[in-house]
């Protein structure tokens, strides 16, 4: 009755004139607000300066090929744990915040590279590198498959030597005394006499009963330790780039007449070839520059230049080949003596004397190739990849967008997006997050899967980028949550455990028995024998012993020094519910460092300036601004 006079009074023409100044004032200030506040998509913050999603993942992806190099399968099996994908990526981004932090107290402090410097540095780099020389289509080919352009590049490689500047001037800085070393030194190099007698706790098994009110009470009280773990059941669309380029046909004429259209991309810059001299600047400039000019004043009247640079030339490499040096384009040699070669006119000119860092050059031109396209017949294959390549990514991204949309007009199922896209549903066992299988080991999908509210709101996820262009939709079709196992399907293992516990404190009581025998100096061969027991003597046990377990060692070099013909004696529980009595008789320490002690003093030097390093990064946090954004909401450190 009451719903049905509110609906009457609705349908008056003052209620929708107030209904219709409701809705334009609603809509004008959601307006305004998305108007006048702009997305901030942005992962992180520093004083005010985004850290982007693309950085972040770039740097992320970077990480991951470094890892999955280093550890090979190890990494693999620690990827399946999404919470260790989870805590990688924050690694990296509060990497990226420190780097943040660093190139903004250098640029502060006024820390400059030059732009020489960062020529050198990247002729330097093996990456670049043919034969053991700089490469520029290699350097440009390289450079371009990452995304960047040769000044992007030179940036980021300032960017970095700024950082190394800063961080290498104040690790550069510590310095350990040569006592410190030799002190940590003999340290190291301490020998230990030791007597052990072992009881294990395998032994004392046969000695211990279990009741069912034990097995109950220990079931109950460590149910953590014999849980299923949660499991979910999904059903997925996989769209992949690799398939949809098999169906993509690209003519001669499609190659032709993207070659006529983009020539710039095939353009192959000039390259200049020439052989020098090189006259070192020495202890005395002014008699180099006078010995260059000598030799140019030679050449001009008619002196053989092989002849003179195998006789004068400091560049020993090229000086055997007459001075020659290999093609070379812009942007590779020094400025000054690239400026040179290039304006010489024509094959067999001389330039006047240049002056370079490496002291004074006489440049002669042997050859020249000039600017020019590329020939259709030699890039035509590659060119055609390409196209086959950039029609497939069109088309992915085609596909997803359709993915994308069809799931999400259609939330309840795969069904519908699948028709629209002419994919088949795939359906998975149950899994649990650390057993997932290809492709749904990937961390993102992971958390998708097993998100709470997919599961609750019985919809579509979003679609998910997983890398080597592929991508996926899933919908949740089951899940069990994480649950104690019974009882009975476990309760061997809890009788083992309680088994152990206590065969391990039966060894623990009989060893401290002993214990008091030994520390008296009572304990004899007898008394080993009763206990079905033996003595184990240990001369010079060193740090590093390999023949004893590492945790007990490291107990026998905590042990206080014994006294005076009186040994330390000590009962030691290992980490399977063995003990061990431990009498330390003896300690002997070198009377002078080793050779090792070099090698320390540079490794405490790098603890050092690691804490100072860490040092830095925690004053720079302390007086920065720090915003970390996570569902767009700011959590400001």
């Amino acid at each position: 009755m009451m719903m049905d006079k509110l609906r009457e009074g609705a349908q008056g023409k003052v209620a929708k004139i107030i209904l219709g100044l409701i809705i334009l004032s609603f809509a004008l200030a959601g307006v305004g607000s998305y108007l006048n506040r702009p997305a901030n998509t942005a992962v992180a913050a520093v004083n005010g300066n985004d850290i982007s999603p693309q950085a972040l993942e770039n740097a992320y992806r970077n990480e991951r090929a470094r890892l999955e190099a280093q550890m090979g399968e190890e990494f693999n099996r620690l990827a399946e744990n999404p919470q260790y994908l989870k805590q990688l990526r924050r690694s990296v981004l509060d990497r990226l915040i420190d780097q943040a932090l660093v190139d903004a107290k250098a640029h502060e402090l006024g820390l400059r590279i030059g732009d020489e410097q960062i020529k050198q540095a990247i002729v330097a780099m093996p990456e670049f590198q043919k034969d053991g020389k700089f490469d520029n289509e290699r350097y440009l080919q390289l450079i371009r498959r990452a995304g960047m352009s040769p000044e992007m590049f030179s940036e980021s490689i300032r960017q970095d030597m700024v950082r190394q500047q800063l961080v290498g001037g104040l690790l550069g800085s510590e310095f350990v005394l040569a006592g410190e070393a030799a002190t940590l030194d003999k340290l190291y190099q301490q020998s230990r006499d030791v007597r052990l007698v072992r009881l294990p706790a395998q032994a004392y098994l046969n000695d211990v009963q279990v009741s069912d009110e034990e097995i109950k009470q220990y079931f109950d009280a460590n149910q953590s330790r014999f849980m299923n773990d949660e499991r979910v059941k999904v059903d997925y669309l996989l769209l992949d780039a690799a398939n949809l380029a098999q169906g993509i046909q690209v003519s001669d004429q499609d190659v032709r007449d993207y070659y006529d259209q983009h020539q710039d991309q095939f353009q192959r810059s000039e390259r200049r070839r020439v052989a020098h001299i090189l006259i070192p600047f020495g202890k005395d400039e002014a008699a180099a520059l006078k010995k260059a000019e000598d030799d140019l004043a030679a050449l001009k009247g008619g002196s053989d230049f092989a002849e003179l640079a195998k006789r004068d030339s400091s560049d020993t490499f090229s000086a055997k080949k007459g001075g020659e040096l290999d093609w070379f384009t812009k942007g590779v040699m020094d400025p000054a003596f690239e400026k040179a070669a290039f304006e010489l006119a024509k094959v067999g000119d001389l330039s006047a004397v240049v002056k370079s860092p490496f002291g004074f050059h006489i440049i002669k031109l042997t050859g020249v190739e000039p600017a020019t396209v590329r020939p259709f017949d030699e890039v035509q294959s590659e060119t055609k990849d390409r196209l086959q390549k950039e029609k497939a990514r069109e088309r992915y991204f085609a596909e997803q967008q359709k993915l994308a949309d069809a799931s999400f007009e259609n939330p309840d199922s795969l069904d519908a997006a699948a028709k629209a896209v002419g994919l088949k549903v795939i359906s998975s066992d149950y899994f649990t997050q650390g057993s997932a299988p290809a492709p749904l080991n990937d961390g993102k999908v992971i958390s998708a899967a097993f998100s709470e509210m997919l599961r609750e709101e019985n919809t579509n996820s979003d679609v998910i980028e997983i890398g080597d262009g592929k991508a996926l939709v899933l919908h949740v079709m089951d899940y069990k949550a994480k649950a104690a196992k019974p009882l009975d399907e476990v309760r061997d293992l809890v009788v083992a455990a309680i088994k152990r516990s206590k065969a391990s404190e039966v060894a623990r009581s009989k060893g401290q028995e002993l214990m008091a025998k030994f520390q008296s100096g009572a304990a004899g061969e007898k008394d080993l024998q009763a206990l079905g027991l033996k003595l184990e003597s240990e001369k010079g046990v060193t740090r590093f012993a390999q023949g004893l377990d590492q945790s007990l060692v490291a107990e026998i070099f905590r042990m206080p020094h014994p006294a005076k013909d009186k040994p330390t004696v000590e009962l030691i529980a290992q980490s399977n519910g063995d003990q061990v009595i431990v009498a330390l008789d003896a300690i002997q320490v070198p009377d002078k460092a080793s050779q090792m002690a070099e090698l320390i003093k540079g490794q405490l030097g790098q603890v050092k300036a690691q804490a100072d390093y860490k040092a830095l990064l925690d004053s720079l946090r302390k007086a920065a601004k720090i915003e970390y954004f996570a569902n767009q909401e700011a959590v400001v450190e």
